[in-house]
């Protein structure tokens, strides 16, 4: 019998070829999953890597050093007596590791398959060892190297790229969150020496809880009075530092990080960085205020300030 003029043979064999095909592009698009998957992975790491999330994120006992320092030079007596408790809260709160793996996470959802790892990986790498040049050129106050960068920057050609670059990178609203860390610190520290700081001895768990939110959010939104370093001078500064670094790399790997800043899926991830960034730090802003008030407290019962005595 025959269809159409085809043989029942020949039909099933088109049938069998469909059916291969069919399998084979099933078993291509499969295979090619974890390709995928790793070339995600790779984008995403460059990303962190070259907005330095991970050393930022394993900083914040530094910066509580810090915060103490600026502290007990603005006057507060008390500062490093409390110090100790803030530094062991910060210990406790912030864990570099997991928040690099929930933000890494967030990042992983936007993927479009448009980027090129190994183009950022590069450019990764070139950004990694700017850096240390430009540490260097500070260290050794190495003037000719600074006036070769500044050229740079300067130059028609290349400045405008590097500028724009700065602002279209996630760096100074990071440097910013890390402000509002050192903000946070610097007004606990600030508490000790309060002349309310008894009634922290006998407030209840559900009213430190409320108060360590208002404290977050609080600052904020706080645009005056910024104690030790004002969001805003903090992204200015890291801008410049971008530029100084941004200034060390190739054209062609200004062209590379430009044309992923610019495009859908990186402006997209830079988003998701910020915002990602934003909410692990202000988990752990807010468990470090609940650490620390808690062991002040405890400190207070034992080592009254003179009003409570």
């Amino acid at each position: 019998m025959k269809l159409i003029g085809f043989s029942s043979s020949s039909v099933r064999a088109d049938i069998a070829l469909c059916r291969l095909r069919s399998m084979g592009l099933a078993l291509a698009m499969t295979a090619s999953a974890p390709a995928l998957a790793l070339a995600s992975a790779e984008v995403d790491d460059a990303l962190l890597q070259i907005e330095q999330v991970g050393p930022r994120l394993s900083s914040m006992p530094l910066v509580a050093e810090n915060v103490a320092k600026a502290a007990a030079d603005r006057g507060n007596t008390e500062a490093s007596k409390a110090a100790p408790l803030l530094e062991l809260a910060v210990s406790a709160s912030f864990d570099p590791k997991d928040m690099r793996a929930e933000i890494s996470d967030r990042l992983a959802d936007i993927d479009d398959g448009t980027i090129d790892p190994a183009a950022l990986v590069k450019v990764a790498a070139a950004f990694e060892d700017g850096r240390e040049k430009i540490a260097k050129m500070y260290e050794r106050q190495d003037q000719a190297a600074a006036k070769e960068i500044e050229a740079r920057v300067a130059s028609a050609d290349d400045g405008p790229r590097i500028a724009r670059l700065a602002d279209l990178m996630a760096a100074p609203e990071l440097a910013a969150e890390t402000a509002l860390t050192a903000q946070i610190m610097y007004v606990s520290l600030e508490v000790v020496s309060d002349a309310d700081s008894a009634e922290l001895t006998s407030a209840s768990q559900e009213k430190l809880k409320a108060e360590m939110r208002n404290v977050v959010a609080s600052l904020r939104g706080r645009t005056e009075n910024e104690k030790p370093v004002p969001k805003d001078v903090a992204r200015m500064e890291e801008r410049a530092r971008l530029t100084f670094i941004l200034a060390t790399l190739s054209t062609e790997d200004l062209s590379a990080l430009t044309d992923f800043y610019q495009s859908a899926e990186g402006k997209a991830k830079r988003q998701a960085l910020i915002e990602s960034y934003r909410q692990v730090s202000d988990q752990a802003n807010t468990k470090m205020l609940g650490e620390y008030f808690s062991a002040l407290a405890d400190y207070l019962k034992t080592h009254p300030r003179p009003q409570q005595q």
